[in-house]
């Protein structure tokens, strides 16, 4: 089985199943680009850009990708630290004499880097968070650098803080002498050839993406405003598609020299700090980058969260592979989506089993998507296991049913979730074509759409 064809296969899946996950969750609408080894090998928008218009969500529309606005400033700042113009111990002070006499003055770039700084998160008013107010410009962040930033003393325990990266933005103007829009631009966007990427809203093209409130107290989504981030611009400002955001994360990857020494990007994914997911897992933080675990591998990346968005790229390093998922709703379960998409890939990238090509063959042709009155299941070959997987459940691959195909009308259910119906048979009948199209005996179920029509929605 050529693995290009397993993962071919595994993408084609992962297309069809993010897409039911969205008419599920009733998220407007969803960007997803798959890269390996630099390769766009899955560029998708389905849904909508703005449920007041109905404007169908296109593979062009920009998004704000708020914190990964991070990873994108740790790349500019580890370009300095290449270039010899910055260093990891330069005290801020140092860099941004303005800020010399206050407690920011002795904070270090590694320090602002990995969010070891103890600054406040967001300062003593986070009404801009709200829409209430202007998000701070450079004179507001000097004033709550010289009011006191620190919250705990530095280095002594991970404290996110989008204040700290604002800071860094003031750090990279210095040393470049350059707005730090035009630092960014410069250092990362051009090199990369990124033309829908920008440090903030000011510097977009269009379209842009409508970003809509969450479902939490009302069963309509209102459109939320998307103003300029201002002096906080490195720390969540950022504007980008899926696909340039993939491309932007993969410059800390092994094998992707475009932008970075090997020893700078080793230190971008190095750990710095241990974190909780909040979905358990492990995770932690290095140099402006999110550290997490999926099926034992340490992935790379960020999240971001806007009003009205919420955004998440994961990185494999080591195999040069990245899932960036862009969604336009605040309460979007942007990780989510991306870990399932990720472990979708990852079973065809560690097949579990060869199977010779008349058993390829076969176990394909039992696939499809499937309903009854008490659920939906997608039965799919991936990793060269045929597989009954709920799409109602947020994780694809956490619980499955295990098939074994018995000839052409039945499979054996080797291995079942909880309380499921494992070692017994389920019979497959078929139509004309040959395609299986309803099922008997420890299943009752009846073929479908692979997602139902209004979300099928595409570019």
């Amino acid at each position: 089985m050529p693995a290009d064809d397993a993962i071919t296969h595994a993408l084609d899946y992962a297309d069809r199943w993010l897409a039911y996950r969205r008419w599920r969750l009733r998220v407007p609408g969803v960007q997803l680009a798959v890269r390996i080894g630099g390769e766009l090998v899955l560029e998708r928008a389905i849904g909508i850009a703005d449920e007041a218009t109905g404007e169908p969500l296109t593979n062009d529309h920009r998004f704000r990708i708020a914190s990964h606005s991070k990873a994108l400033a740790a790349i500019a700042a580890m370009r300095l630290v290449d270039d010899g113009v910055l260093r990891l111990d330069d005290p801020l002070g140092a860099l941004v004499p303005a800020l010399t006499g206050t407690d920011a003055a002795g904070l270090t770039v590694r320090e602002l880097l990995s969010h070891g700084s103890g600054a406040t998160r967001d300062g003593d008013d986070v009404a801009f968070w709200q829409l209430a107010d202007d998000f701070p410009d450079a004179d507001r962040l000097r004033s709550i650098a010289t009011s006191g930033v620190a919250r705990l003393d530095a280095s002594a325990e991970f404290k996110y803080s989008n204040i700290g990266f604002g800071l860094l933005g003031l750090a990279i103007e210095a040393v470049t002498a350059q707005p730090y829009a035009d630092a960014l631009a410069r250092l990362v966007l051009a090199p990369l050839g990124l033309e829908a990427t920008s440090a903030d809203i000011e510097g977009a093209s269009q379209p842009l993406a409508t970003g809509h409130s969450a479902l939490h107290s009302s069963d309509v989504r209102a459109p939320l405003g998307s103003p300029s981030s201002r002096a906080l611009a490195a720390a969540t400002g950022a504007v980008s598609t899926a696909a340039e955001l993939s491309d932007a994360l993969r410059a800390v990857v092994d094998a992707d020299d475009r932008l970075l020494s090997g020893t700078a990007r080793r230190r971008m994914r190095q750990r710095q700090w241990s974190t909780s997911g909040r979905d358990g897992a492990v995770a932690g933080y290095g140099l402006g980058l999110q550290l997490r675990e999926v099926d034992g591998r340490t992935w790379h990346g960020h999240g971001g969260a806007w009003t009205g968005q919420a955004t998440r790229t994961l990185v494999d390093a080591e195999r040069d592979v990245v899932v960036s998922v862009l969604a336009n709703a605040i309460d979007a379960p942007a990780e989510e989506l991306a870990v399932g998409v990720a472990r979708i890939l990852q079973a065809a990238l560690e097949p579990a089993a060869e199977l010779a090509d008349d058993e390829l063959a076969l176990a394909r042709s039992f696939e499809g998507s499937f309903a009854s009155i008490w659920g939906r299941l997608d039965v799919v070959e991936l990793g060269g296991r045929l597989l009954g997987i709920a799409p109602t459940a947020a994780d694809p691959l956490a619980s499955v049913d295990v098939l074994t195909p018995r000839g052409t009308d039945r499979v054996v259910i080797a291995a079942a979730t909880g309380m499921g119906s494992g070692h017994e048979e389920a019979i497959a009948e078929r139509d004309e074509s040959g395609r299986v199209v309803r099922w008997r005996g420890a299943w009752h179920q009846h073929a479908v759409d692979p997602v139902p029509a209004e979300a099928a929605t595409t570019a």
